[in-house]
């Protein structure tokens, strides 16, 4: 792979990834209110104007509604849907057209009236929309933002309206539709065990509704095998004349036997709808596919900051989640990290004992094992190891290993640091590639910690391709002193028709002693060739 250009600006970058684009905005994103038939209520919204320069914005008002997933679909002004409030919102003076000067924030006034030929209580739902509006560019005029960076794709921002309609409830016309099992231990690609279970909910009435489920699995003989509740993804709201998929994870492995699940739907204290679908495991799930012993720990893992020469203590849990009794032995083996950032567990560690080391669990039964050690007195940085956890079932020769790591900062020796070392330039070979920079990241500190990237692209004429600056991870990359270890930047997602350099500011944030939070700005550069265009053009939608 072709090594490209790094620049590490660790005070100041030339190109601030955090100035421009994401700095226009609208908010709240959400607005809740409260009214009866009748009702006049007015509410403000804030345009924000984050940059150096005017910007224009244009204001509508639109709806939405929601797909299976519950993904929005957001309707376009020629469109209706018919249980929306858009038609219930209005501008003052019917403006809408606004300049908002560089650096302000203006207010807008926004009147809701609902209708007294509403009849009956509920949620309706609608979009206010804030278009921006780029300047134009010419050769005499400055561009877009004035700050040496334009703008030049059309883009909106919007904000829901929620509208709760006060009054004798809807006939409820939200009904379970069916019951689907899917038996997870008998999918081999599957990264879970048990059930999952879903339900389609249909809402065929006139008003939106946030249902809650739950479930119960119970055998021929009456026994109650488990239960819990039903989510959804995205946003519980349920939109009329839309269905919507219910579901849970079921963790445990049944024995073989006939079972049933019954499934109850209520809106706040209002029961809806019950349902109830027969299955069959026909043999032990756990036999016909091995699997890891069923058991919680917690926590996955344990950190935190201790001086060197001294004695601690610690502690974690141990849940049973078998249907049978489980032993359990657990010891401590050294820890490191690849590359890839997966730990590495190495030789057993002698010096740190547990209260107890070897013991049982009934079915459900959990227990809380302490363990004490002492740091060295010449530790620096950082001191880690893992604890094992080796459990097998009663009556099997199968054993599961389950390990948590234990990671300790010394007070007063950490030092944070890092460097990248490489970066490659990853471009699609087939369809369902996707263009990517490959990051390579060292820990050149000499403490473990856990990083983030914040990042923008810039392309050769300046302009920023993205709307706003993008965290690389939900939850961050843990790294250990010393290790080098890459992250991936996704480019095939952005819409790169220019041949040149491309810029990437980017600041790595960081949890510091204490889990303060640090942060390190630097920058890199990627080159597009016109290769690269066609392989992107060709084979990426």
């Amino acid at each position: 792979m072709k090594k490209l250009s790094i620049f590490a600006i660790l005070i100041c970058i030339a190109i601030s990834a955090f100035s421009v684009t994401y700095n226009l905005g609208l908010s709240p994103l959400k607005t809740e209110v409260e009214m009866y038939p009748g009702d006049i209520q007015t509410f403000e919204l804030n345009l924000v104007n984050g940059t150096l320069a005017d910007v224009n914005y244009q204001l509508e008002i639109g709806t939405f509604t929601l797909d299976k997933n519950g993904a929005y679909i957001y309707l376009t002004k020629d469109s209706t849907y018919t249980f929306s409030c858009a038609n219930w919102i209005k501008f003052p003076n019917n403006e809408i057209n606004l300049n908002v000067r560089a650096l302000q924030t203006s207010k807008i006034q926004i009147s809701i009236e609902v209708p007294r030929s509403v009849r009956y209580g509920g949620d309706y739902y609608a979009m206010v929309w804030a278009n921006f509006i780029p300047k134009e560019n010419t050769p005499t005029s400055s561009n877009a933002t004035g700050t040496g960076i334009s703008i030049e794709r059309r883009f909106r921002f919007g904000s829901i309206v929620h509208v709760t309609v006060k009054g004798r409830p809807a006939n409820s016309k939200l009904a379970l539709e069916g019951i689907e099992i899917v038996n997870l231990d008998a999918i081999a690609t599957s990264t879970q065990r048990g059930l999952r279970i879903s339900a389609i909910v249909k809402n065929s009435g006139d008003t939106s509704f946030r249902p809650t489920g739950d479930y119960l699995i119970v055998s021929s003989n009456n026994k109650v095998w488990g239960r819990g509740d039903l989510t959804m993804d995205h946003t519980d709201l349920v939109m009329p004349q839309i269905e919507r998929e219910m579901y849970a994870l079921y963790d445990r492995s049944l024995p073989a036997g006939e079972y049933t699940v019954k499934i109850n739907l209520k809106s706040g204290e209002r029961f809806l709808s019950h349902k109830e679908e027969t299955f069959s495991m026909i043999e032990s799930t756990s036999a016909s596919k091995p699997l890891d012993v069923n058991v919680l720990l917690s926590p996955s893992e344990i950190t935190g900051d201790v001086k060197a020469g001294t004695n601690q203590m610690g502690k974690f849990e141990l849940s049973n989640r078998e249907f049978s009794t489980i032993s359990a032995t657990v010891d401590t083996v050294t820890l490191s990290m690849d590359e890839n950032g997966y730990w590495i567990f190495g030789s057993q560690v002698d010096d740190v004992k547990l209260y107890p080391d070897n013991f049982t669990l009934r079915e459900d039964q959990k227990r809380v094992i302490p363990f004490s050690y002492k740091v060295p007195q010449d530790a620096t940085g950082l001191y880690a190891f893992a604890l094992r956890i080796k459990t097998s079932v009663e009556n099997s020769s199968n054993l599961s290993t389950f390990y948590i790591p234990v990671m300790m900062r010394i007070t007063g020796t950490t030092r944070y640091n890092f460097e990248i070392t490489n970066v490659e330039k990853i471009m699609p070979s087939t369809p369902t590639d996707k263009a990517f920079l490959r990051v390579w990241i060292k820990n050149t500190g000499n403490t473990f910690t856990n990083f983030n990237i914040i990042y923008d692209i810039v392309d050769p004429q300046m302009n920023y391709l993205t709307l706003q600056a993008q965290y690389l991870s939900e939850s961050g990359f843990s790294i250990f002193p010393s290790v080098e270890r890459y992250v991936d930047i996704p480019i095939g997602n952005y819409k790169i028709v220019k041949t040149g350099e491309y810029h990437v500011p980017m600041m790595i944030t960081y949890k510091g002693d204490k889990n303060s939070n640090q942060q390190i700005k630097t920058e890199i550069t990627f080159e597009i060739t016109q290769d690269d265009l066609v392989r992107m053009g060709s084979v990426q939608s």
